[in-house]
């Protein structure tokens, strides 16, 4: 049966802010070969990492029990503020800007992603004799892969000063096992990508019976592609159960073509494959 991803990421953290074992607390006695050795390698570090987790502090960080290191700023300083219903992991996300709100939609559509969080951590560091302090946009993870997201206008993004700045911190995240990229507005609201995102959002909250799933899993046994109209004229499944499928990753569309009932549907990924879209292959490197 086609069935939906599902996996509890662990973040690679120890103590606060310590990339190795998750949230703990000092043990008594002498420290253990393993601790020395994440003491050393902090030491070494240019930086540190603070999460803030809903969590005991003797157990390990799961991305899904982080919290945002800062509340949303209020509508009368940004301006523009919004939530968007996560129905896959079960939470709202909470959008500062037009460009946060739409980059959500475009990774909760396309990505796939096992886990993600808005806000998820600070990373202080210095800089020039002077204490700095960066919370990045998002955090996301594919298996072991994990992407800090900083979300930014074409032409903020450009600006010589902000591209030294944002060169420092991905050099400074390395040094943490994490990878940095700025997600520009031209790439997030790049059509028709944007539109087809929002419109299978509008499916998130469809149910997909079992009968429905093994139905839809059937209409691939002979071919991996069908236009949509024909999955769903074989499987005897509404069009918004399919495109609820989607979401899963169970089934997959071409998000550089308009979405309409000729729209090739394949049981693995088509057309142009641009993040948030990665390969099982890359999300394991």
């Amino acid at each position: 049966m086609l069935t939906a991803k599902s996996s509890h990421a662990i973040l690679p953290v120890v103590g606060l802010c310590i990339p190795t074992q998750g949230l703990a607390k000092p043990a008594c006695g002498p420290p253990s070969n393993e601790e020395c050795m994440s003491s050393l390698l902090q030491k070494c570090r240019r930086s540190k990492l603070t999460f803030i987790a809903s969590q005991g502090p003797d157990e390990s960080i799961g991305l899904d029990r982080l919290r945002r290191v800062r509340e949303p700023v209020s509508r009368s300083k940004s301006g523009v503020q919004g939530k968007v219903a996560d129905v896959v992991h079960g939470r709202s996300r909470h959008a500062e800007s037009q460009n946060e709100l739409r980059a959500f939609q475009v990774l909760m559509a396309t990505a796939h992603a096992d886990s993600w969080q808005e806000q998820p951590f600070i990373l202080e560091y210095h800089h020039e004799e002077a204490k700095h302090r960066y919370t990045p946009d998002l955090l996301v993870l594919w298996g072991t892969r994990r992407e800090v997201v900083e979300i930014k206008d074409d032409r903020e993004a450009e600006l010589p000063e902000n591209q030294g700045r944002f060169a420092l911190i991905a050099e400074l995240l390395t040094e943490h096992g994490y990878s940095f990229r700025v997600w520009r507005r031209s790439e997030i609201c790049a059509e028709p990508r944007l539109t087809n995102a929002n419109l299978i959002l509008r499916y998130r909250c469809i149910t997909v019976s079992a009968a429905e799933r093994e139905r839809i899993r059937r209409a691939f046994s002979s071919t991996t592609e069908l236009p949509l109209h024909k999955l769903c004229k074989i499987s005897q499944a509404p069009v918004q159960s399919a495109l609820r499928l989607v979401l899963d990753g169970a089934i997959h569309i071409d998000w550089w073509e308009p979405l309409g009932l000729e729209s090739r549907v394949s049981v693995a990924p088509v057309g142009r494959q641009i993040w948030p879209c990665i390969s099982e292959e890359t999300a394991c490197r």
